[in-house]
């Protein structure tokens, strides 16, 4: 009764084990299964003993599992595991992990083979998928390596967890030496930027940071970076980890300068006339108009003087000695004109052949007596040919006053004045 009633526990064990059980025989044929087995493999009972043990076994794991099979069988060792994959009866492959004990006769000799199977296919390809994207994270930072440098260190910078190939290529250093010191990258920044750095990690972080600084290669190549961090957290809010990204933002630097030096030029060129170097019309208008708002606000306590310059008979100097010695003899009085006016006075190409000079602080007798420097010499251009051309010019001045009502008209009174003198020279 007793043998009885432990044959029905051991059947009940067998049948409602939630784990997949099998009798096997020694030749590998199914004696009897369970039901979670069977439910596992997808066949019934009464398809699964009809089968052995190589029909279920993936092509790539049947040569190790019979290994382990003969050196059972030749007593090496009681019992082996591993893990490998099934084929299901739909075609799929699932993963189980297989344990397999051998039972012998009185005599010793092999009578069947007790393998438990334990469905493990959801965890290994969760692993899988974890390792997948692991490799796909790693490519895609090994990827940035020319560019980046991406780091994991401790919250104290004790102990350096990864760094991708990035600080090798762009620090042109290895990265043994973050290993051995993971401070050591501040070493290698730039001697002015380098206090600012070392005061930031003198403190505890617990924060995002973004800031940059320069580094200095062993080949005296200068690089900027831009060095970002992450801090993480574990589920009790504590900081374990550091995640610290160093772009090398060198070429969007360089760019950037480029631009602005192209934008410096394009703003000198777009306030200076080509020919002479001097202020252009626009720059001109723009300067007297300043000026002009500036002696109304203050009243009669200053004035100013502007003059306006023109070239005498011009247009026969281009007809006669060509436009190459014209343009000589433009560049000439703006070179003599520069060298004897105030460094606060303005000089300008209004137009064509003709000047403004606006002398500041200064009333008109006092800005003859600067116009009457420019002319101490005459002004002596070399034409094509050789021949010596005498330049000379006629200026008129206005001084201002409070009845001028804008800039055009300040400009008109001393244009009349230059007509003026222009005539008196005719007659």
């Amino acid at each position: 009764m007793a043998s009885e009633t432990t044959a029905n526990v051991f059947e009940s064990t067998f049948e409602q084990c939630g784990i997949g059980l099998a009798h096997v025989s020694p030749e590998g044929g199914f004696i009897r299964v369970n039901a979670a087995l069977s439910s596992f493999l997808g066949y019934s009972k009464e398809e699964l003993v009809k089968l052995d043990f190589q029909d279920i076994t993936h092509p790539d794991y049947l040569d190790k599992d019979l290994q382990h099979v003969a050196e059972l069988l030749d007593g090496f060792y009681d019992s082996y595991q591993m893990e490998k994959l099934y084929v299901h009866k739909s075609g799929r492959m699932v993963w189980g992990n297989l344990t397999v004990t051998l039972v012998r006769n009185d005599d010793d000799t092999p009578a069947y083979f007790i393998s438990v199977v334990e469905d493990i296919d959801e965890k290994k390809r969760i692993e899988q998928d974890y390792f997948e994207s692991q490799e796909t994270l790693r490519s895609i930072i090994s990827s940035l390596s020319d560019r980046m440098a991406v780091s994991v260190v401790s919250p104290d910078l004790t102990s350096l967890i990864y760094i991708n190939e990035g600080y090798q290529r762009i620090w042109g250093r290895s990265a043994k030496e973050l290993y051995d010191n993971p401070r050591s990258f501040i070493g290698h920044i730039h001697v002015a930027d380098r206090p600012r750095v070392m005061d930031f990690y003198r403190h505890t972080i617990t924060s995002p940071w973004s800031f940059e600084y320069r580094i200095m290669r062993d080949d005296g190549e200068l690089r900027y970076i831009r060095e970002r961090g992450e801090v993480i957290r574990n589920p009790a809010g504590e900081v374990i980890s550091l995640v610290i990204t160093a772009d090398d933002i060198t070429h969007d630097k360089q760019m950037h300068e480029a631009l602005k030096s192209a934008n410096d030029r394009l703003n000198v060129l777009s306030r200076t006339d080509g020919l002479t170097g001097i202020n252009n019309r626009r720059e001109c208008l723009y300067a007297l108009d300043a000026e002009f708002k500036r002696l109304q606000r203050i009243g009669e306590r200053t004035t100013s003087t502007l003059a306006f310059l023109d070239l005498d008979k011009f247009k026969q100097v281009n007809d006669q000695y060509g436009h190459q010695t014209g343009d000589k003899a433009l560049q000439v009085i703006t070179e003599r004109i520069k060298s004897t006016m105030r460094a606060n006075d303005l000089v300008g190409r209004y137009g064509g052949d003709e000047f403004l000079l606006l002398l500041k602080d200064t009333r008109d007798y006092e800005a003859q007596h600067l116009i009457d420097r420019i002319f101490t010499e005459p002004l002596i251009v070399r034409g094509e040919c050789g021949e010596e051309i005498l330049i000379q010019c006629s200026i008129g001045m206005s001084q201002w006053h409070q009845e001028l009502e804008n800039v055009q008209q300040w400009i008109d009174e001393a244009d009349r004045q230059m007509y003026h003198v222009k005539g008196n020279k005719a007659s």
